[in-house]
């Protein structure tokens, strides 16, 4: 099995959805050895930043002389950035010799797409023989298939409620299936949270036998926007908990990473005729960090937007609102999908001056004619924003990698 062949295998097994328990992956990971005891994990949680967070650790940990490994999810611009360590993504070759040779075993066990993505990235970072893991959470955490890594630490980076019927109705019960990802013993780290869910907090950390760390605030982030500082402090003090190196050689390895660390579609400004803004903004807390983060810009401001049916989109829409104009709206292409039409036909009715435009890049295309030379922004699903920063990078109309100073303000 090829590459192509590979990928089509696993990415149609997102038509099994998602399977709860635990049994699978243990299952599937005694076959394969126990790849998941060969190295350290800090397991990442919460509603939101848990991808930045994780980059943001992993290269601390590259920084401090550690072999790293990062697992994330949904990918932006390609499956195989899911599994990354310090020499890059996951090759072609290894995702096909994963499935080639483990296939009958994963069909026998009905793994799921998920599932599947975990235990190979346990496979390649044993393979690797990376020293520390920043593994983010598919969804929750009690449950969840990166539970089966057995983590030295938990970062929680907080809750909302989303994925509700899955995980709970409040943010309480959110709350706690996440942290329950959090071995007995180990490190939690998290800041202050609301009474309710700061409760949930204290009670995993006494019955568990955690040591709770509260993060210490920073005044930089390696990433744009104001909601940075939390996800880089949540790191900070994971790697001053866990990494065993002194307090002065973490300091300098942070002070390189604010120089170094690049990570597409987070606020990613890249500069053209015109210059776009790229912003994963999948739900309301990240979609008000990003008028927040463009409110010195000259608004409103093209944009071409698009979301999945089952996200609170309506909460987001209302978000733009003075904030983007004309907006071009577009499909992603998940089985989740909100129509552009139906999408289009909404904000009109709000007010705004959208306009259905499919494919992702046409709708691009469009909106660049409405810049007028200056600034547009792509938003929404990692569906849109990835299929849109791809295309524009192959176009030649923004640069390929993340630019330092990504405001855009000067």
């Amino acid at each position: 099995m090829n590459y192509d062949e590979a990928e089509r295998w696993l990415f149609g097994r997102r038509r099994m959805g998602m399977k709860y328990g635990l049994d699978r992956m243990l299952s599937i990971m005694e076959e394969l050895g126990h790849p998941e005891e060969r190295f350290k994990t800090v397991h990442i949680v919460g509603t939101n930043g848990k991808g930045s967070t994780a980059a943001i650790l992993s290269a601390l940990a590259g920084e401090l002389g550690f072999k790293w490994g990062r697992g994330t999810s949904p990918h932006l611009l390609h499956y195989r950035e899911r599994i990354a360590t310090g020499d890059g993504w996951i090759t072609p070759d290894e995702v096909a010799e994963f499935v080639t040779d483990n296939i009958h075993m994963l069909r026998k066990h009905s793994a799921t797409f998920f599932e599947i993505t975990t235990a190979m990235a346990a496979w390649h970072f044993a393979g690797k023989g990376v020293d520390w893991v920043a593994a983010e959470a598919g969804l929750g955490g009690r449950l969840d298939a990166t539970k089966t890594y057995r983590g030295a630490g938990t970062i929680f980076t907080g809750v909302r409620v989303e994925h509700s019927r899955i995980l709970g109705d409040t943010r309480e019960k959110i709350a706690s299936e996440k942290v329950a990802v959090a071995e007995p013993g180990t490190v939690l780290v998290a800041f202050r949270q609301t009474p309710g869910v700061e409760a949930v907090l204290e009670s995993a950390t006494s019955e568990n036998g955690l040591r709770r760390v509260i993060p210490k605030p920073v005044s930089r982030s390696p990433l744009p926007g104001e909601h940075q500082l939390r996800n880089s402090a949540l790191a900070l003090a994971a790697a001053e908990e866990l990494f065993d190196k002194p307090g002065e050689d973490i300091a300098q390895a942070y002070e390189r990473v604010l120089v170094t660390l690049k990570w597409p579609g987070r606020l990613d400004y890249r500069s053209g005729n015109p210059s776009i803004l790229f912003d994963v903004a999948h739900n309301p807390q990240s979609m008000s960090a990003l008028a927040a983060h463009v409110e010195k810009w000259k608004r409103p401001v093209p944009a071409v937007v698009g979301f999945l049916g089952d996200k609170p989109w309506k909460t987001m829409v209302s978000l733009l609102r003075g904030v983007v104009d004309p907006v071009f709206t577009t499909t992603p292409c998940s089985e989740r999908r909100l129509p552009a039409e139906e999408l289009a036909s909404y904000m009109r009715n709000e007010g705004f001056d959208a306009r259905p435009v499919d494919p992702i890049g046409k709708a691009v295309s469009q909106c660049r004619k409405h810049a007028e030379g200056g600034r547009m922004i792509v938003t929404g699903s990692f569906f849109v924003v990835g299929d849109a920063l791809n295309r524009a990078v192959e176009a030649g109309w923004v640069g390929g990698v993340p630019e330092s100073g990504p405001d855009g303000l000067d």
